[in-house]
């Protein structure tokens, strides 16, 4: 069913929701919780009270209507400052485009407005300046979250020396075959476990620390018989499935004993491949450029040496393989990166959620790193990060609409591949994005 446009031109402030879903037809969409309330088709838009009624009506020429308030669309100026000569010219981010916005009150709950360019009305709209409308969450900072904190990975050990705020790679603790989540057959890989900061524990403070789980992200993987983990997932209240970009993640939460529980192990399923991450070496599953550096590693790509590169390749070549890099995929699950997490100084965005636009960050304050404000501050000095939980976020596009409770991971952090991207993980609501 298309607009009815005769139907949408009396729409007004009070008109109810039903009314309005009616004239659009097929058109009409439920505004998300981040419009709040803000719906536009074509040249109408409008804006839905809490309550489900029109608080706003906005027409744009081309629409047809019938004068509204003795204005119609396409008369010239002069004749709409005779008929309100009173009317108020309003600052509007508009004017940039050759627009003049005006407004005049015609009653207590009711306001006319009127946009005018090149001496002709050409939007029309009225509003309820008394209307209620439902808010987006996460519009203003959060005084209770007052800490960012930096992550950073340190050599790999074995678990055994189990590290005390967590780590990435190996195996995951507390979550046994019966636990471990499976994508299209096949098990999926753990990322990371990290124990995080009391204000970051946002499942409540029995849950002390989130592991991470992601399907096959490197190879492709081969046609595998579907297994059914529908009551696995049902029954573990700390678990959490997201999917984006058609990978599987699943986030689990964990208790202080499930954090100090032995290590959990992939289960075998029969009749189904065994994952690239589990059949082979990090090396050759990851590939060396997509693998963290040992800090001996580091200091060996710094130091340079005039003829000696040549050298030293060779020499390396030479060598026999070792280290975590090298070993078969199997045992490679019994150590891990060491997680250090350490307070970051300085950030004004501690609690502020990051918007994309500006005018939607003035309601928290949150300072954009790369917008003029934040490079007087030198925001960019957070940049520089494994991972980090809240303040500054460096998405590589778009910002999330979520929560400041939230974690923002590299692809070296656990071994992903975000297409030299960056991904958010939204603690508060178990949403996760990423983008390159």
């Amino acid at each position: 069913m298309p607009i009815d446009n005769v139907r949408l031109a009396p729409m007004q402030p009070g008109v109810s929701v039903e009314e309005l879903k009616a004239a659009l037809g097929t058109s009409w969409k439920e505004p998300s919780l981040q419009a709040e309330g803000h719906l536009h088709i074509e040249e109408f838009g409008t804006r839905i009270t809490a309550d489900g009624r029109l608080g706003e009506v906005h027409f744009r020429a081309p629409f047809e209507l019938p004068p509204i308030h003795g204005v119609r669309m396409g008369m010239p100026a002069e004749e709409l400052y005779r008929l309100y000569p009173g009317v108020e010219r309003i600052s509007d981010e508009r004017e940039k485009y050759g627009w003049t916005m005006l407004r005049t009150n015609l009653s207590d709950t009711l306001t006319l407005g009127v946009g005018i360019r090149e001496d002709v009305v050409r939007i029309i709209s009225l509003t309820d300046p008394t209307a209620v409308y439902p808010e987006r969450p996460y519009k203003y900072a959060d005084p209770s979250l007052t800490k960012a904190y930096d992550l950073t990975m340190t050599d790999p050990i074995d678990l055994a020396r189990r590290p005390s705020s967590g780590w990435c790679y190996g195996r995951p603790p507390g979550i046994d075959a019966s636990r471990w989540p499976v994508s299209n057959g096949m098990p999926l890989r753990h990322a990371f476990t990290v124990k995080l900061p009391p204000q970051y524990r946002t499942l409540g403070d029995e849950y002390v620390a989130i592991s991470l789980f992601v399907d096959e992200q490197w190879e492709t993987p081969p046609a595998s018989r579907s297994v059914d983990t529908g009551g696995a997932r049902r029954a573990d209240p700390g678990r959490f499935d997201m999917e984006f970009m058609d990978n599987d993640y699943t986030l689990f939460w964990l208790t202080e004993e499930e954090f100090a529980a032995p290590l959990g192990a992939p289960p075998a399923i029969e009749g189904a491949p065994v994952p690239g991450w589990l059949s082979k070496s990090p090396l050759d599953y990851f590939g060396e450029f997509n693998l963290p550096r040992t800090a001996a590693e580091q200091q060996a790509k710094s130091v340079f040496s005039p003829g000696g590169l040549a050298v030293n390749e060779l020499l390396a070549a030479a060598r026999p393989p070792r280290g975590w890099k090298n070993l078969p995929g199997t045992e490679a699950l019994d150590y891990g990166w060491p997680i250090e997490i350490t307070l970051r100084e300085g950030d004004p965005n501690v609690g502020k959620p990051a918007r994309e636009f500006r005018h939607q960050n003035e309601f928290s304050g949150y300072i954009a790193a790369y917008s003029e404000e934040g490079q007087a501050l030198g925001l960019e000095r957070f940049q520089d990060w494994h991972a980090h939980l809240g303040g500054t976020m460096f998405p590589i596009q778009g910002y999330p609409d979520f929560s400041p409770f939230y974690i923002e991971i590299s692809e070296i952090f656990g071994g992903f591949n975000f297409g030299d991207g960056v991904a958010q993980i939204d603690l508060k609501e178990m949403k996760l994005e990423w983008a390159c």
